[in-house]
């Protein structure tokens, strides 16, 4: 009898023990900085003819923590770099621009070049789901402004598309692709949970708890993916999958890598052309911290 009391306390003992809260441990002052890499390979049947768009992206983006409670993160994250180029082996190169450039002319890279440096406020729940981005409309005017249009009706036409991109609903969709893959109760190796995002892109997201040692926590993710555009030119809802794999530091509870890879098929509607297009695109998406 004293043994199977001992041996009952032992294992709901280890069992505790086991189990970790796997979240964000930040402190005010904290630091880092992103790097993302965004690849996409589109391929489109175009009257029975492949085409195939390839773009590529990296983002460097800055964070600090400027204020902590027992609930959440606030945090500042600006740009401080964007290079995209999109290219095609038959139509040859088709944009390409670099914060980096110094060519002025290139409206484009004085677009993005407005981006830099203007802080934008994320509030973070401490398992990785944003609460809230402000300051995306700064990052719109400043982008105007950079490129030199100050004409009311180009602002008017441009402003909407913008917001899908940078506007402060767009941003908080975006940045929690990268944070948030953290459950809500503690979980042992093995245990398994769900989540979604939203915006652009729609995902409902099963992670798995891989491995968890002293030095590293292992996540594995696997989603249900709809991509959806719908504007006065492009109708387009693409569904498809994509698994991910998380890497990151359980002292603090940031990645020091994320991998996304993903496959999304459907159709494209060109409104003006009345014209669709069956369209394909895989993507590679990774995410690191650099310091």
């Amino acid at each position: 009898m004293k043994y199977l009391i001992f041996y009952t306390i032992f294992t709901i003992s280890l069992t505790t023990y086991s189990q970790k809260t796997l979240q964000y441990t930040l402190n005010v002052g904290d630091k880092f900085t992103v790097e993302q890499e965004a690849n996409q390979h589109i391929t489109q049947d175009i009257n029975g003819a492949a085409q195939v768009i390839e773009n590529n992206l990296i983002g460097v983006m800055y964070f600090e923590v400027v204020e902590a409670t027992p609930e959440n993160y606030t945090l500042e994250m600006s740009f401080k770099r964007l290079k995209m180029m999109m290219s095609s082996p038959t139509l040859g190169e088709l944009s390409n621009s670099d914060t980096e450039s110094a060519d002025s002319s290139n409206v484009t890279n004085m677009l993005f070049k407005g981006l830099l440096d203007i802080p934008v406020t994320i509030i973070m729940e401490k398992n990785g789901k944003i609460k809230s981005v402000t300051g995306g409309e700064k990052l719109i005017n400043s982008m105007f402004e950079s490129a030199g249009i100050d004409q009311p009706d180009i602002i008017a036409a441009s402003k909407g598309q913008m917001e899908k991109q940078f506007g402060s609903e767009a941003l908080s969709n975006s940045f929690e692709q990268m944070t948030h893959f953290y459950p809500v109760d503690a979980v042992v190796v093995g245990n398994e949970w769900t989540n979604s995002y939203s915006g652009n892109m729609n995902a409902k997201n099963s992670w798995k708890l891989e491995n968890l040692t002293d030095t590293s926590i292992n996540i594995s993710g696997t989603a249900t993916t709809t991509m959806s555009t719908i504007d006065e030119n492009v109708m387009m809802t693409l569904n498809g999958s994509q698994k991910t794999t998380v890497v990151a530091n359980p002292e603090t509870g940031l990645f020091s890598l994320i991998t996304v890879v993903g496959e999304n098929s459907g159709d494209a509607l060109f409104q003006a052309q009345n014209m669709t297009i069956p369209t394909t695109i895989n993507s590679t998406i990774t995410y690191k911290i650099l310091q």
